[in-house]
């Protein structure tokens, strides 16, 4: 009965939320494979432990619990997070400014800060296991959040949710579209609406296609970031290049609109799925690379302070011997 419910609670979030379930579950099995066996044992040491290591099994856990219909007791308590899935920049600007965007000397109240935080919060050995567990279970979500471009949309239309028309003649918005009709309609259409193969598709992509990219993708050119490889502000103006580029504009490169009720189908489709899966591929390099890096710090912080400590108890030893010589 708890599945069952999990199940549905989940598909109902997937229509407002994130990638929606299948894509945040795309990003962390995916991610899961470029994992070290160190890394590994991080994972699976500061998840519940009924995940036995799963990541994609929470990756949707921070849109679950903001909702009252799939956390009817406790969403109060979480309505603080909900704008850490975003952030948005002014209609047409085509590029992203932590100050004007994030509020950055003060709040930091979107997902770049997100991201930040959680990434210190996680390779911050003095936090608890439990901050520590929500840390991981946040950023997960949060990194994939950020690959899905309307994640970093416009402010007038609040991200594509206010821009309204028919995908194959189906009603919805342009933020849903991304979120998951275009997921669902590639996995019913190519993969017999089987989410598996669908899944082995993109892993062979990523082992083939994208193999060359990985290390590229994995880079951050600001000082800043690059401590955990946290990119989070290339990744935010990569979703806005392509938000002016590609995505904010209809079948006849027309820009869509509030005022503007779309009609998309094929040829929309057919040139923005691969976006799409770029998207959900290079969010899993990422992720796995963010926990990579910060499990590699932790054991070579972990080695110098027993080093450290192995060198005191030398000092000490040395000392005494001295005294008991010269005595």
């Amino acid at each position: 009965m708890f599945f069952a419910f999990f199940i549905l609670s989940s598909i109902y979030i997937s229509k407002v939320n994130g990638w929606g379930v299948t894509g945040h579950a795309l990003v962390a099995k995916l991610a899961q494979t470029m994992l070290t066996k160190e890394s590994e044992k991080f994972v699976r040491n500061y998840l519940p432990w009924y995940t036995i290591g799963n990541l994609s099994m929470l990756a949707s856990w921070p849109d679950i619990i903001v909702s009252p219909n799939t956390n009817p007791i406790d969403y109060l308590n979480w309505l603080w997070s909900r704008e850490l899935h975003y952030v948005n920049v002014p209609d047409w600007t085509c590029n992203y400014d932590r100050n004007r965007d994030c509020n950055w000397t003060s709040r930091q109240r979107c997902v770049d800060g997100a991201i930040q935080n959680y990434t210190k919060q996680l390779a911050d050995i003095n936090q608890d296991n439990i901050q520590r567990q929500e840390a991981l279970k946040f950023l997960v979500h949060f990194i994939g959040d950020i690959h899905q471009p309307l994640h970093a949309g416009f402010v007038g239309d609040k991200g594509g949710n206010l821009i309204r028309g028919n995908f194959f003649d189906k009603p919805t918005n342009l933020h849903a579209l991304w979120d998951q009709l275009m997921i669902e309609r590639r996995i019913l259409l190519d993969f017999q609406n089987d989410e598996n193969k669908y899944y082995d598709y993109l892993f062979n992509l990523l082992q083939t296609t994208y193999a060359h990219n990985i290390s590229q993708w994995s880079k951050c050119p600001s000082d800043e970031e690059s401590h955990y490889v946290a990119c989070s502000t290339v990744w935010i103006n990569e979703n806005i290049e392509l938000n002016c580029a590609y995505i904010y504009r209809d079948e006849d490169n027309k820009p869509m609109n509030i005022s503007y009720e779309f009609r998309l189908g094929e040829t929309y489709y057919n040139t923005r799925i691969g976006i799409l899966e770029q998207r959900l591929i290079q969010g899993s390099v990422r992720l796995s690379g963010v926990i990579n890096k910060i499990v590699k710090l932790q054991k070579h912080e972990h080695h110098r302070k027993k080093n450290n400590d192995y060198s005191f108890v030398s000092y000490v030893i040395l000392f005494v011997e001295n005294l008991i010589n010269n005595y």
